[in-house]
């Protein structure tokens, strides 16, 4: 979608919805009936969808993280903006305040499922087995990265709040603390696409870097419990944070050994509700139970919802959760990080003194992580540039610094001028890091001072395919001889296809393409796929043998046409599909290579062909297609097509030889009219119905007499436009 056409759309629903505001929805008073109350809701929540949506898809066309056009949509719908208008039937707005809170509690009862939904999420999608490897470097990095960081953070909320504000605030005070942990949360999604989209995520500083981001948030979420607990209990004692502190690490560290631990029994208890989409609904409501138990236990919701997610992604329903929760995840997730920026004053953040402490904040937040996590990382066998790398890599924060904000927020421990300027942190460090990330990544010279001696735990068996029709069907095949198995299977399109199979402890990846189906997995399970895909071609081969009791070709093919009695004229628009160009009455061609040469040829003329595809290719594609059954039908009629890597859309051109040319036709007679088509292979393109409309309008034998009576390619082209 184009940019201009976004910002129109978004123009036009604020209009349509201020023009007919006054037909659904009325100000909200202190005390509104719940019905009306559930009306202003519906309607928020509409405006949000769109609005994320919209925020999203603009600053992806931008270049730009979709999560921080979310966050701005949000600023922008907000009660300090847009949100706040006063309206015919809306005294305060689609967005009025509530008790001087940006949103009401239903709208943010909401945008907390949606955290608590995000950090299952990402417990889903941590790798355990890369934490571990790289558990002793990731925890060194993201340890002293998150001390500085916290400590810088807790400085800049002492030192810039006096100096600002003129509040006096100890090392100890909840705001400083609270400035410190969300100044600490990597945000692991942001760093992650970066990578993936530098193709560098598998690289020594790529993992090194989602490890300690991982480890990272860990310390973060635990953190964020002490400090919640130091809050509710009002006491900043030694003695009282060490027990606190306790507390949060044996509730956080028993539930996540009971759970990591227990997985296969727990996955094997969800498996017999058999259907996945019912799995998947009941292991979300495990994270939203456990979630509960934990913010009753005086923890945060969220890391309820990140064990349990974290105690399924070594099971084999992990990736199948992920799949059936997309649906949510996309619905859910944009309205968070949406309410999140409505949460934001514009005037606040605009003003000297925010503006003041965001940058001096902002500035700290950087050196915290770039030095924080860079010089660890010397110590790790990485060289300056390695360092540099990982000290950049952690720099962004994003969804899980936000939800932290929030929870301050909301629990009336943050002002709502230290969450905009949290929300402005978040915003830039989200904003800068991928470009200059991938500028690092870009420089030559490896990152280690030493070569790692790379210990082999994985083999791979690819096997080439002779075309893309032979791939897809033996792709379509394996998977289902894999769920024949019971494996559970998850589609990533990365840009490549990548079936990712597993099943208990067996963890297989497949990567397809047209020429190749290449399987990773661990030695111990080579045999397996061998074995698998040895039967899988013996069931291919039986199929093929007992091909001849299918349905006769020839016959099929004739039944194209019987129905040229009931249809006069065909509807196929060939303006539409043919240009001006691509017609020739008068092909020379004697026999079947020599036509479609010139029929490929006029294609070219007609600029339907680029001057680097091969011409020559297209008829070898042509005459192999050919040799599997004719496209030569009857009445005259030719019909030459073929799947071809040489276009990249459909293209079709129509030639005629009056004397009439020996295709091999289902009636034994000579082809008179020939209409060639080529599509591309790299995807389904509905060419079937367009040679379908061609044969309806070529049944009739008067359009195949104005055709064959035509003197020029002129005249061929007005009968094929005239058919309206």
């Amino acid at each position: 979608m184009k940019i201009k056409n976004i910002f129109i759309l978004t123009i036009f629903a604020f209009f349509f919805f201020a023009s007919f505001s006054s037909l659904y929805a009325q100000e909200v008073p202190a005390h509104a009936d719940i019905v009306d109350s559930m009306a202003v809701l519906v309607l928020q929540l509409g405006i949000i969808i769109f609005a994320a949506k919209a925020g999203g898809v603009l600053f992806n066309k931008l270049k730009l993280p979709t999560v921080v056009g979310e966050i701005v949509a949000g600023i922008i719908i907000s009660p300090y903006f847009l949100g706040g208008i006063k309206l015919p039937g809306l005294a305060q707005g689609f967005f009025p305040l509530y008790a001087g809170f940006p949103v009401s509690i239903e709208l943010y009862g909401i945008s907390t499922i949606a955290s608590i939904i995000l950090l299952f999420i990402v417990g889903l999608e941590t790798d355990i087995d890369t934490l571990f490897r790289f558990s002793l470097a990731g925890s060194f990095i993201a340890l002293f990265g998150a001390i500085l960081s916290f400590v810088l953070g807790d400085l800049a909320g002492v030192l810039f709040s006096k100096y600002v504000f003129g509040l006096q605030y100890g090392f100890g005070h909840p705001v400083p603390l609270f400035l410190g942990i969300i100044s600490t949360a990597t945000s692991v999604g942001v760093t992650a696409r970066t990578l993936s989209d530098s193709r560098k995520l598998d690289s020594p500083e790529g993992i090194t870097i989602i490890s300690a981001a991982v480890i990272d948030d860990v310390i973060g979420i635990i953190v964020l419990a002490i400090i919640i607990g130091i809050c509710k209990s009002g006491q900043v004692a030694w003695k009282q944070v060490c027990f606190i502190s306790l507390k949060a690490i044996i509730i956080w560290l028993g539930f996540t050994v009971v759970g990591i631990t227990f997985a296969r029994q727990l996955s094997g208890l969800l498996k017999k509700f058999k259907d996945k989409a019912a799995i998947s609904i009941i292991s979300l409501a495990l994270a939203l139970f456990l979630a509960g138990i934990f913010e009753r236990s005086g923890l945060a919701m969220i890391i309820g919802a990140y064990v349990m997610g974290l105690s399924l992604s070594k099971t084999d329903l992990s990736y199948i959760i992920q799949e059936n929760l997309s649906v949510l995840q996309k619905f859910f997730i944009p309205v968070f990080f949406c309410v999140m920026g409505m949460l934001v004053n514009l005037q606040e953040i605009f003003s000297s003194k925010v503006l003041l402490f965001s940058s001096m904040y902002l500035v700290f937040a950087i050196v915290g992580k770039v030095f924080g996590c860079g010089l660890p990382a010397l110590f790790c066998n990485f060289n300056l540039i390695g360092a540099t790398r990982i000290g950049v890599g952690m720099i962004p924060r994003g969804e899980v610094a936000l939800i932290i904000a929030g929870i301050g927020l909301s629990a009336n421990i943050i002002p709502r001028d230290i969450f905009s300027i949290s929300v402005m942190m978040t915003l830039i460090t989200t904003l800068v890091t991928p470009p200059f990330l991938a500028k690092l990544f870009a420089l030559d010279g490896t990152g280690l001072r030493k070569k790692l001696k790379i210990r082999l735990e994985q083999t791979e068996i690819q096997y080439s395919m002779p075309n893309l029709e032979t791939s897809e069907l033996i792709l379509i095949r394996v998977i289902e001889a894999f769920k024949r198995e019971n494996f559970y299977i998850y589609l990533t399109e990365v840009p490549e296809k990548i079936y990712q199979i597993r099943k208990d402890q067996t963890f297989i990846v497949l990567k397809y393409t047209p020429q190749s189906l290449i399987f990773s997995c661990s030695a111990g399970d080579s045999s397996f796929i061998q074995t698998l895909f040895y039967d899988v071609l013996v069931d291919l081969e039986y199929i093929i043998k007992h091909l001849e009791v299918l349905p006769d070709k020839e016959k099929i093919g004739r039944s194209i046409f019987e129905n040229k009695g009931k249809v006069k004229n065909g509807r196929v628009k060939f303006s539409q599909i043919i240009n001006k160009a691509a017609v020739e009455i008068n092909l020379k061609g004697n026999t079947k290579e020599e036509i479609m040469r010139e029929l490929v040829d006029v294609l070219a003329r007609s600029g339907q062909l680029g001057v680097n595809q091969n011409k020559d290719k297209i008829l070898k594609d042509l005459l192999e297609r050919e040799l599997i059954i004719s496209t030569g039908m009857q009445d005259g009629i030719a019909l030459p097509h073929v799947k071809t890597d040489e276009v990249s859309h459909l293209v079709s051109a129509i030639g005629i030889k009056k004397a009439g040319v020996d295709f091999n036709s289902l009636d034994k007679k000579p082809s008179l009219i020939f209409v060639i088509t080529l599509v591309p292979r790299a995807f389904a393109y509905p060419y079937l119905k367009h040679m379908a409309e061609v044969a309806n309008f070529l049944m009739s034998d008067e359009n195949r007499q104005k055709m064959l009576s035509c003197r020029s390619n002129e005249d061929l082209y007005k009968v094929l436009i005239s058919n309206k």
